[in-house]
């Protein structure tokens, strides 16, 4: 049985006098493909936000691999094997797409400042080892044709396959999705949808946001629904899109027709 490798536990994060998180528990097993989904406004991203350092929680514990991980900054969660796409596509537009994906590598790289001057035979071993790593998300993502050609110049949705591959430089053993099918169009969904289970293959547990139901009740192994930041379902995809409660968030109750 996969054990649990990421636990949160009554996380709480609030905006003054707003809670954007309530109390907001689960758990995710190793190998799986988990999906948090609510309405806009529930809270998810601000969740992803609290696992990945940039908020820290008022209250609760998040555990990775058993370890308390809530205060910790982002890049000390990063070197931990936990690293996120954004809602919002950010990459350096002026950069080639291999030069992207090499931005992802800063955190593996051995390579102190004085090496950009002192180019040791060490240094030019690492540094080529970083770029075979490249090699193999470009070629993962079909992304080689692009490698040097400015990000900002290409379509969307070959963005999105850009800041997932930088993502996927860092080895990551959670990669935490953002709602990655925003913007694309029916077959580039489709292409993701094989690219996630294509990264589970790889042995990465998957955490992802999205919008997209179809996509979403396709691709998950297990389910949180939030609203209002708090928890109103959870379990596997099928047993979801029948919960009274969830159908009621999405598509409002007949009373609310009514007034």
């Amino acid at each position: 049985m996969a054990h649990n490798e990421l636990i949160l536990t009554d996380v709480t994060k609030r905006f003054g006098g707003l809670t954007a998180v309530d109390a907001l528990s689960f758990k995710v097993s190793a190998g799986q493909i988990y999906g948090i989904i609510g309405p806009n406004g529930a809270g998810k991203t601000t969740v992803f936000n609290c696992i990945t350092g940039i908020y820290k929680s008022e209250q609760g514990s998040v555990k990775w691999r058993g370890e308390e991980i809530r205060g910790l900054t982002p890049y000390q969660i990063v070197d931990r094997g936990i690293v996120r796409t954004f809602q919002t596509i950010r990459l350096f537009s002026q950069m080639s797409v291999a030069e992207n994906v090499m931005s992802g590598r800063h955190i593996k790289s051995k390579q102190k400042l004085w090496h950009g001057i002192v180019h040791s035979p060490w240094s030019k071993r690492d540094e080529l080892a970083n770029w075979h790593k490249v090699e193999e998300q470009l070629d993962f993502f079909n992304l080689s044709e692009f490698a040097a050609i400015p990000t900002g110049s290409l379509p969307y949705g070959i963005q999105r396959r850009v800041e997932m591959a930088r993502a996927m430089a860092v080895d990551p053993t959670l990669l935490i999705l953002d709602e990655p099918a925003a913007g694309l169009n029916d077959k580039e969904t489709m292409e993701l949808l094989q690219t996630i289970f294509k990264i589970r293959d790889k042995g990465v547990t998957v955490l992802l946001i999205e919008h997209d139901m179809d996509m979403v009740m396709e691709v998950t192994d297990y389910l949180t629904v939030i609203n209002f930041g708090k928890k109103i379902a959870e379990g596997t995809p099928e047993a979801i899109q029948k919960d009274p409660a969830v159908i009621e968030a999405y598509l409002g109750s007949e009373d609310d027709d009514d007034e």
